[in-house]
């Protein structure tokens, strides 16, 4: 039962409309309605009576308490009966076709769908409750057939109404009859507002039916349309837009009615704009459409079903608000309202599509106004295409309705003749390739060419608007790029489809170059001007397309919007200091909370005291947050953190709270604190044993890498000198552990950046990182183990699809553009031909597409007219404007098409500055002032303005008026012949003209190149160089502009990394070098005062330790200044680099090593005004500076004494030399002090606390070695100066390196000391040593052509050698305890001199090996005491006499033959055979006086063996001595050997005036040595020393004593025939054939040998009675003998007769 309440509302609504239809049912044929109207309105008037008739009603029949469609909003609801009682009136009422009657009846049933008081689903085939609601909709529909305007309003009004209704939910059949009733008015009335609101009113009504669809929803909000977006073109009768604006009431009206009662008061939340976008979802809203192109149509729903559901339960609320008790009705519905949701769009859409094919009678087809049904469908659809959804777009349901209808529609439409069907169709195609071509792959196939190419192919007959349709829509495509791609990709790159894209370039081509001539056309003149200006414009949208595409792909921003994102992101800071301020009772860092005492969480002063201090902490981190410095200057200020940098980093490195990114930008900064602490803050960390991957990710954990280049710049040089200070094994220099961390990073950015496309493989890798090791790779293994840690599975992304499109386009556009370029003069055309090159320079250039880039570049480059600038026209200097936007925008990725830009440029350049009359840079490089003043041009050809600049500028710029190629190198060739006045004017008029570029806007090139990239300003040096060599290079104009340029980048690009600068510095270099050693002094002077501007920009910036750049950018002035041939530029670069040097000392660093190469290069040079002012500035250099030349690079301490030893080996000046070799002194006295190798041992320090304990030895001898480094070139290059031939030099030479060897020895470790011996002492002495035969066999063709070049050298002999070799003797046994084990070395190198064939040299020897006995023999051991003998004995046997050359007379003859073999062919010229004897006798004389030096050498030998042993007689052992007695004998047995040769003595007295030899030769040598060897023997007996063996011993001497006795027991007999046994024995050599002397000369030989006899009897006299009664059976038989001998002297036998009678006489006497 309804309350009264209710009934007061309802009554409200429907009595007044009852009451009107009462009224103006007067006529009889209405009583009935009038009757039953009367009874519904005493029932609703009467509630009593009506709630009697109701109860009455519901006990006669159940079913009338069934509830039915019509409610107010109440509780209680209206039974179906009474829902029908009210709702028939209103039914006939509709029916009745009578207006007065009908329209309070359609106004009625419109506000009760408004109010919401019909609820339920109308449908004709359902129940009860559907029918009754269908018959209402259906007489509301039937009305329309009135006719009346009014009427018409109020039918679309409660028709809109309906379908917008929320409760009242109309579908299927009901709603098609709604859209057709609609669609009837709009073709049925005869009013235009009419018309106008039923279009207006379908569209509403198909956004509401699609927008249900797409939520899967009733309750989804609806906003309404905008009328004046969709009543384009606007009706004449609408001009003032009243009407407009009436119609949009009507719609809005009705909307917001129900916005009303849906949101119960409250204003909607979804806020549309117009009716774009408007079938979407909420959800569907925020997605990007393309992004769900290549999803299919169960996962995309799949996808939004819960984010639909979610919006139902958000309007659960609301469904409360219209109907408390049928939630769950209603949520029992939801799957059928989905379900028919769909079937609603499904059936709507069939619909309009079945209209749109309806075809109207022949003679209406080309009447718009007849075919206006067929044109409002294709409207529409047109609408709902491109509004469409998600759902709509990829449901399979859908798509097969469009593959169905819609397609069928299009085919029939596309041929119309009707340009307003065809625009439509065309539209509609626009919609289905932009938004549908993911599922309508084969439709687009066919409709493509059918509806576009066929048109467009059309050149010589096409229909001229469609033409013009086909070409809009073609750049209507363009607007989104991914379409022309996803063309190409599903047809062009398809085998079985045809070539789409391909054929829509072709034909837009074809269309842009205009109708063939001679061709027949329909075409007027205007018409198709007008179609090859849309054509070109298509072919620029293309272009731009294809830009736009691949700028997504690859994320380049636009260069219009670039500020817009150029935004610094502050939004890090506000979340950090909002959760510092919302955590505030937790602590600021773990240590506070923890570190207190429990005792003190009582004392409240205590906690006050904490809580302050946290609260003072965290506020200075949320400073620190905002702006990091002054965050660090409050918590210094506040004692929170300490001042030091090392306090600072430690706080930045473990304080909680802090922004990474902001810690990051504090370490980058370059002032003075940030900087240091930064540094500590790197300290801080601990790399050892950490692969260098490790130790970045650790390293960057604590903060974020700055966005500042620089910053990154100075953090990573400072952590790769870290990372070598811990790992100093792992690389060379810091230099490759700088460039390893860039490339880690960059690769780590590669491989896990979605952004990046072509990922970086491992070869990649490795390739990008060849040569960083100081010139050589890191091993390939290591770097792919890099790889392999850092890199991930890769994100794909391509983009080269774009490459095979621009393959197929970029001829015909190139050819669109050139043509159009070359011949037009209409600024329009220009216009867009300009800006196809612009678009396809930018496409080709970022695909890196060199070959059609530079087809686009260099065409651009060539319209600019710049190398015939008398042709200059306006379209050039647009295309020069161009070009200058091209650099600013693309030039990341111009790369080699830089040359082409730069120039153009250059060539701007030229005329600008010959437009001001300024004189061309060649006047100073090839002629002189008044030379030029010479050639006078007439008078009436000088240009304006060059008459201001004075006379004799004419030749250059009648140079530019003639016509040049755009190759040439020169603006313009000579001048040939005349220049007329007008060719003059022209040139004026062209110069003016390219005052719109301006030389400042050119100029702008240059100082926007430090916005370029690192790879595109390696790029654009290169380019720069290329031109500027061209420049310098030409013959008839050289110029520096470029080069002045070069310059001036350097100037903008000073902030970028040092790994930038170094890629571009290498080709800097190149070019400085060549440019450098040009053959034209004036370039070169220029090139070197650039150079050095350069440096100076270089050298401002600071270098730390271990790095190289400032060394790389000072190499080219070592280069030139080695390879340049002029005088003047060698002079400059002194005088340059001298400049660098000492304005910047403090900036060097490793700059040194050049500088120092540079006047390493003056040394050596032949001016000797370049030698004198290299060394000056050298000697200032040390004198003042020398703490900077080692401050952070030891190594360049080498450099220095490098240099130093080169100006010691100047020929020009002497002081000079002794200077240097002062300066060497200098050097060694620091280098001993330790100033410049701390920083070394502080690094060996490091190396060797991080090493185990048991590897000591490790870390020692790494210590030698760095010490060894840098000792070992001054010590080398003073011994080198050892041969200088100028003796102040030597003898200074030699000074300071012994002095220096003395002074500081001590520090010198064995290693040293052996490297010192062996490279730097004994080379002093090589070419004594070199002819001596390693086998200890000299050959006599060696020693004599030695000997023969030593003749010369008796200065060096006795000046020093024998100075040097004194001082090495010394210095050894200065420093014994540490060079003890170089004894043999040392022996070795004095045997060596005693070896060689020259008295000289060998006594030389002796006396250094005394002097070396002598001061350091009680130093030895027994065991060097071995070492010494064994040496002995070793010179004693290798300076044995040779007298075979003289005996063998055959072995003569054939030494000869194969020394002189290099002479036969001076037999064969004709010389005599005296000159071959006098050869053999000067070899002879050479083999007698080699002989007579060695035994001269064996006397100074055996007595220097002699002074030795009676020196250290007690210490020497009896195994030593014995040694030396061996040396000694074999002497004595040599010499013995050679005087008893008879042969040999007779060869000798032939030769006696050669020889001056005594007979016997050897004689007192062997008479010495016999004795010494006694003397030994003897010795020991008496000593008997350490290792003494009697027996031995006593062998020895017996055996000796026989031997000599027995040689002159031999001697003797030899005189007169008689022989005694001994003279027979086996062992006499000689022959019978002896010539025998005369007598005296034999007693002369015997009284020369009695002494050895006396002594050798004396000593058988001391053998002792029973040692001499052993050996008295071999001695008895010689005694014997020597009785009966003839003797010299008496001496013998006096000897003899004592023995007998003291020593044998006894022995004999006990033996009877």
């Amino acid at each position: 039962m309804a309350s009264s309440e209710a009934d007061s509302r309802l009554s409200q609504v429907v009595a007044p409309a009852l009451e009107k239809i009462v009224k103006n049912a007067s006529w009889r044929k209405h009583s009935k309605l009038a009757h039953e109207c009367k009874s519904v309105l005493e029932r609703l008037t009467s509630p009593q009576k009506q709630q009697q008739q109701s109860s009455s009603a519901a006990d006669a029949d159940p079913e009338a308490s069934i509830p039915g469609p019509l409610h107010d909003g109440g509780t209680i609801e209206y039974s179906l009966a009474e829902s029908e009682s009210i709702l028939s009136p209103l039914i006939n009422a509709c029916g009745t076709g009578f207006l007065k009657i009908a329209d309070p009846a359609i106004d009625c049933v419109q506000k009760l769908i408004a109010h919401g008081y019909l609820r339920g689903e109308a449908d004709p085939t359902g129940a009860t409750e559907g029918k009754l609601l269908a018959r209402l909709i259906e007489s509301v529909c039937k009305c329309y057939d009135i006719g009346d305007d009014a009427i018409e309003l109020s039918v679309l009004k409660a028709l809109l109404s309906a379908v917008t209704s929320i409760s009242l939910r109309i579908h299927g059949d009901c709603l098609l009859q709604i859209v057709r009733t609609c669609y009837d008015i709009y073709l049925g009335s005869k009013n235009v507002v009419n018309q106008t609101t039923a279009k207006a009113s379908l569209i509403q009504m198909l956004v509401i039916v699609f927008r249900r669809m797409e939520a899967d929803s009733s309750t989804v909000p609806i906003q309404p349309i905008v009328v004046a977006e969709l009543m384009e073109p606007v009706e004449r009768s609408d001009a003032d837009g009243s009407m407009t604006m009436f119609v949009q009431g009507f719609i809005t009206k009705i909307m917001q009615d129900f916005d009303g009662v849906l949101n119960a008061g409250a204003t909607s939340k979804i806020a549309l704009g117009g009716h774009d976008g408007a079938f979407e979802t909420t959800t569907v809203e925020t997605t990007n459409p393309t992004d769900l192109l290549d999803s299919t149509d169960k996962d995309m729903l799949d996808a939004k079903y819960w984010e639909i559901s979610m919006y139902k339960t958000a309007l659960e609320g609301r469904k409360g608000e219209l109907a408390d008790g049928e939630v769950e009705r209603d949520d029992d519905l939801e799957v059928q309202i989905g379900n028919k949701l769909r079937r609603d769009a499904f059936l709507v859409f069939r619909a309009l599509c079945k209209l749109s094919m309806k075809t109207p009678p022949k003679e209406a087809s080309a009447d718009p106004q007849l075919m206006r049904g067929k044109i409002v469908a294709l409207e529409l659809l047109k609408i709902l295409l491109e509004n469409a959804g998600a759902v709509f777009r990829t449901s399979d349901r859908f798509l097969g309705a469009i593959k169905q209808y819609l397609c069928l529609s299009l085919l029939k439409n596309s041929a119309s003749s009707l340009m307003i069907v065809f625009q439509l169709s065309c539209s509609i195609f626009v919609s289905l390739v932009s938004r549908f071509r993911a599922g309508l792959k084969a439709e687009i196939g066919v409709f493509f060419p059918m509806i576009v190419l066929r048109v467009l192919e059309n050149v010589a007959q096409p229909n001229f608007q469609q033409k013009m349709i086909v070409l809009r829509f073609i750049e209507k495509l363009c607007v989104d790029s991914q379409i022309l791609v996803d063309i190409f990709i599903n047809y062009d790159c398809d085998v079985n489809s045809s070539n789409i894209f391909e054929r829509m370039v072709n034909g837009l081509l074809k269309t842009a170059q205009g109708v063939p001539p001679g061709t027949a056309t329909s075409l007027m003149s205007p018409q198709e001007v007008t179609l090859k200006l849309e054509a070109m414009k298509c072919l620029v949208a293309v272009l731009k397309s294809m830009g736009d595409w691949v700028n997504k792909q690859l994320r380049i921003p636009d260069p219009s919007s670039a500020r817009k994102f150029d935004v610094v992101e502050n939004s890090p800071e506000i979340g950090s200091l909002s959760m510092v301020c919302g955590n505030g009772d937790e602590p600021a860092e773990g240590s506070d909370s923890q570190s207190e005492a429990s005792t003190e969480t009582s004392d409240v002063s205590s906690i006050e005291q904490r809580r302050a201090y946290k609260l003072e902490l965290q506020e200075g981190i949320s400073l620190f947050n905002r702006k990091p410095k002054k965050g660090i200057e409050f918590l210094i200020n506040a004692n929170k953190v300490g001042d030091s940098p090392e306090e600072i980093a430690v706080f930045l490195k473990n304080a909680s709270g802090l922004n990474k990114t902001l810690i990051g930008d504090y370490l980058g900064e370059r002032e003075d604190l940030p900087l240091k602490v930064m540094h500590a803050y790197v300290n801080s960390f601990e790399f050892q044993g950490m692969e260098f991957d490790e130790a970045i990710r650790a390293f960057l954990q604590g903060f974020r890498l700055p966005g500042e280049a620089q910053k990154i710049d100075r953090i990573m040089e400072k952590f790769a000198e870290r990372y070598c200070k811990c790992n100093p094994k792992v690389f060379i220099s810091a230099d490759t552990a700088y460039v390893l961390a860039y490339s880690v990073i960059l690769l780590n950015t590669d491989a896990h950046n979605h952004m990046v496309k072509n990922k970086m493989s491992a070869d990649d890798f490795i390739r990008n990182n060849r040569g960083i090791d100081d010139g050589k790779d890191l091993p390939e293994e290591y770097l792919r183990s890099l790889y392999a840690r850092i890199s991930t599975n890769e994100i794909k992304m391509n983009v080269v699809i774009l490459r095979f499109m621009v393959e197929v386009c970029w001829a015909p556009m190139l050819a669109a553009f050139s043509v159009p370029l070359d011949q037009s003069d209409d600024e329009v055309v220009i216009g867009l031909c300009l800006e196809g090159f612009r678009c396809a320079i930018h496409v080709t250039a970022v695909m890196s597409m060199k070959t059609h880039r530079d087809a686009f570049v260099t065409s651009l480059a060539k319209f600019t007219s710049l190398h015939s600038p008398a042709d200059i026209k306006q379209k050039n200097v647009d295309a020069i404007k161009v070009l200058v936007a091209i650099a600013d925008e693309d030039g990341n990725y111009l790369q080699e098409a830089w040359e082409h830009i730069l120039t153009c440029v250059s060539r701007f350049e030229h005329l600008h500055l010959l437009g001001e009359g300024a004189p061309p840079d060649a006047t100073f490089f090839a002629f002189s002032q008044n030379e030029s003043e010479k050639v006078k041009p007439p008078k009436s050809n000088i240009l304006p303005v060059l008459k201001k600049k004075g006379p004799g500028r004419m030749q250059y710029a009648a140079a530019a008026v003639l016509r040049g190629s755009y190759d040439s190198a020169g603006i313009g060739g000579n001048v040939s012949g005349g220049v007329t006045s007008e060719q003059m004017n022209s040139l004026v008029s062209n110069l003016n003209m390219l005052e719109q570029v301006g030389s400042s806007e050119m100029s702008r090139i240059y100082a926007r190149s430090q916005k370029l990239n690192s790879e595109a300003i390696i790029d654009f040096v290169k380019a720069l160089c290329k031109v500027s060599m061209e420049e310098l290079r030409s013959a008839s104009d050289p110029r520096v502009f470029s080069l002045t340029k070069i310059v001036e980048i350097a100037h903008y690009n000073m902030n970028r990394i040092r790994l930038v600068w170094s890629s571009i510095w290498h080709v800097l270099s190149d070019f400085f070098v060549t440019i450098g050693c040009s053959e034209n002094l004036s370039i070169s002077i220029f090139a070197m005062d650039s150079l050095r501007q350069l440096s100076m920009k270089f050298l401002e910036r600071e270098e730390l330790a271990n790095y190289n750049f400032q060394n790389e950018f000072m190499k080219p002035f070592v280069i030139v200044m080695r390879k340049s041939s002029a005088v003047e530029i060698r002079e400059l670069i002194i005088r340059c680099v001298s400049q660098m040097v000492l304005s910047r000392v403090n900036n060097v660093k490793s700059g040194w090593k050049s500088m120092f190469m540079v006047f390493t290069t003056a040394a050596y040079d032949d001016h000797k005004n370049i030698v004198l002012l290299a060394f000056e500035i050298m000697e200032k250099i040390i004198r003042d500076y020398f703490p900077y030349i080692t401050e952070t690079e030891t190594t360049t301490f080498t450099d220095c004494v490098n240099c130093l030893i080169a100006f010691t080996n100047s020929r020009f000046n002497k002081d000079i030399c002794l200077n240097a070799i002062a300066f060497l002194r200098f050097c060694a006295t620091k280098l001993a002090e330790g100033d410049l190798a701390s920083a070394s041992r502080n690094k060996e320090k490091e190396a060797s606390s991080r090493l185990s304990p048991s590897s000591p030895h490790h870390a020692g001898k790494e210590g030698k070695e760095n010490h060894l480094y840098f000792w070992f070139p001054l010590l080398a290059g003073l011994s080198e100066l050892s041969f200088d031939p100028r003796p102040e030099i030597r003898k200074s030479a030699l000074q300071v390196l012994f002095d220096t060897l003395r002074n500081h020895g001590h520090l010198f470790s064995l290693p040293l000391w052996e490297r010192v011996f062996e490279s730097v002492l004994f080379p002093i002495f090589d070419y004594v040593r070199h002819a001596i035969d390693p086998t200890g066999g000299d050959s006599p063709g060696q020693g004599i052509d030695g000997d023969t070049g030593e003749l010369d050298q008796d200065a060096w002999l006795y000046e020093t050698c024998t100075l040097a070799l004194q001082l090495v003797v010394d210095l050894f046994v200065k420093f014994y305890d540490t060079v003890n084990p170089l004894l043999r070395k040392v022996l070795k190198l004095l045997v060596s001199f005693i070896r060689r064939p020259h008295q000289s040299l060998a006594g030389i020897g002796i006396a250094a090996f005394v002097r070396l006995m002598s001061n350091g023999g009680d130093m030895f051991s027994d065991d060097k005491w071995l070492e010494v003998v064994l040496s002995l004995r070793e010179a004693a046997n290798a300076t044995l006499p040779d007298f075979s050359f003289l005996v063998n007379r055959e072995t003569a003859a054939t030494s000869y033959r194969h020394a002189s073999l290099n002479e036969q062919s001076n037999l064969e010229n004709g010389e005599s055979a005296d000159d071959h004897e006098r050869l053999m006798t000067q070899r002879l004389y050479a083999a007698i006086s080699d002989a007579k030096c060695r035994a001269a050498v064996q006397l100074l030998l055996i007595q220097a063996v002699m002074e030795v042993y009676n020196m250290y007689r007690p210490e020497l052992s009896a195994k030593n001595i014995l040694v030396m007695y061996d040396a000694l004998h074999d002497v004595a047995s040599h010499a013995h050997k050679i005087n008893t040769d008879s042969q040999l003595r007779s060869r000798l007295q032939e030769f006696s005036s050669i020889t001056q030899m005594q007979d016997p030769p050897l004689l007192r040598l062997e008479n010495e040595s016999f004795q010494i060897c006694l003397t030994l023997l003897q010795n020991l007996i008496l000593d008997r020393p350490p290792s003494y063996d009697e027996l031995e011993v006593e062998s020895c001497i017996v055996s000796l004593c026989q031997e000599v006795l027995q040689f002159y027991i031999r001697t003797s007999h030899s005189s007169g025939g008689g022989h005694s046994p001994a003279s027979s024995s086996p062992s006499d050599p000689q022959p019978r054939s002896l010539i025998i002397p005369l007598g005296w000369g034999k007693r002369r030989e015997l009284a020369a040998r009695a002494p050895v006899i006396v002594a050798t009897l004396q000593a058988i006299c001391s053998l002792g009675e029973t040692l001499l009664e052993r050996n008295l059976s071999g001695f008895f038989p010689l005694l014997s003998s020597l009785i009966s001998c003839e003797h010299g002297s008496n001496e013998v036998q006096v000897a003899l007769r004592d023995m007998l009678s003291s020593s044998v006489g006894p022995v004999l006497l006990r033996s009877c």
